[in-house]
């Protein structure tokens, strides 16, 4: 068996630290961890990053393979090199997937939050008798920056297929996300930077362009609205189609 069981590995750490006579917190605090963290490994929720293999290993008294496997292995029990390798390059996974799941929830607090700042300045705007026919422009853009940044932190994708890192590929599409860059090759070194780029490009537009709208009516009225609000979308799209070629050629 070369695939790791969280389940297995998660019973197999709890017994070789109760046979260690550790609590979760003994064990937590020698790898600088917290205990609810250790928790979750022995519940099978979590896998320990890949860089805290080895020192667990060392501290439980066994080998790093036996942990992923989740037993131990018999005395003078030859190990196969390939299945030693198999289980590393599934512990990576495992691990950067944890990573991936902790950033998306990070990016879905940061769409929550711009969604209650935007419902804010949706009030400011209308308790400063601006009509709503007048702002209607900045909140149809903020609505609809709002629902691509729902959908690029809730539901896109942060690892490509494959076979983007082998072939040049200047497209990608995900549900409702279509981004077709000629000269730019997307690939998994720089597709998660490109999404950081149009997620914060979304989020902020969302929050930014209202107010513009309330600060260009107190300053110089309607007219003065009408005069910069087209010329500050081009300038903003014209920002996230230099600054999306800059990070993707640079980490292509």
């Amino acid at each position: 068996m070369d695939s790791i069981n969280n389940e297995k590995f998660g019973r197999f750490l709890a017994e070789v630290r109760k046979e260690k006579q550790m609590t979760q917190k003994d064990l937590a605090d020698k790898l600088f961890v917290s205990d609810k963290t250790v928790s979750k490994w022995e519940r099978g929720n979590s896998m320990p990053n890949v860089t805290l293999l080895i020192p667990l290993a060392e501290v439980l008294g066994i080998s790093v393979t036996e942990l992923l496997q989740g037993e131990r292995f018999k005395e003078n029990q030859p190990l196969q090199s390939d299945v030693v390798e198999t289980l590393v390059v599934n512990s990576l996974d495992l691990s950067l997937q944890d990573t991936l799941r902790q950033r998306k929830k990070n990016w879905i607090f940061a769409f929550l939050i711009s969604l209650g700042v935007v419902i804010a300045e949706t009030i400011l705007l209308t308790v400063s008798q601006i009509s709503i026919e007048k702002m209607g422009d900045s909140l149809c853009l903020s609505v609809l920056m709002l629902l691509f940044a729902g959908w690029l932190c809730i539901f896109a994708k942060d690892l490509l297929p494959k076979f983007y890192d082998t072939n040049k590929i200047d497209f990608v599409s995900q549900g409702i996300f279509r981004i077709h860059m000629p000269g730019l090759s997307f690939n998994n070194a720089n597709w998660g930077y490109v999404l950081i780029v149009f997620r914060v490009f979304t989020l902020t537009t969302a929050i930014v362009y209202p107010a513009i709208c309330y600060v260009s009516f107190l300053i110089g009225g309607f007219e003065m609205w009408e005069n910069i609000k087209y010329p500050t979308i081009l300038i903003l799209l014209a920002a996230l189609l230099v600054i999306t070629y800059i990070v993707g050629k640079k980490y292509e």
